[in-house]
């Protein structure tokens, strides 16, 4: 037979797991991503931030890689934003036009409406061809499907 005090530790201890698991639903939301288009690729994460009135932060953080395993072919990875006249627009993280790694990362607001940015990787024979967008991969977060 348990002793009181064994009963007592054993109660507290289901209901301190019982407090964190229901404080859990107020962390931010992770998600890795993988794009491939052609020869080039982009991997990472896409984390959803928390804000303190007190040290506010963006709440999109997008840290991750990109690589070209070809030749004659260049990648950008960029991330959507709000343009001009509630239209969505496309900043580059970073490009490469060489097979080779390299990082990227960034920190973004919601888009209007409260949308997640998506993220894409595109390619073209320039990094201005790439940047047009016709050859692409576009990762949505979860939160805008």
């Amino acid at each position: 037979m348990k002793s009181f005090a064994s009963r007592t530790l054993t109660i507290l201890a289901g209901v301190g797991s019982v407090v964190t698991l229901a404080a859990a639903p107020a962390l931010a939301a992770d998600d890795t991503f993988e794009l491939a288009v052609g020869k080039a690729s982009a991997y990472g994460t896409y984390d959803r931030m928390m804000s303190v009135p007190e040290r506010p932060v963006p709440p999109v953080a997008v840290n991750g890689t990109l690589a070209v395993n070809g030749r004659n072919r260049c990648a950008v990875v960029q991330i959507a934003y709000n343009g001009p006249a509630d239209g969505i627009e496309w900043r580059t993280l970073n490009s490469l036009c060489r097979p080779g790694k390299t990082n990227f990362a960034a920190r973004s607001e919601f888009l209007w409406g409260g949308g997640h940015p998506e993220v894409r990787l595109c390619t073209g024979i320039t990094v201005a061809r790439a940047e047009q967008g016709r050859n692409c991969a576009v990762f949505t977060p979860a939160a805008n499907l």
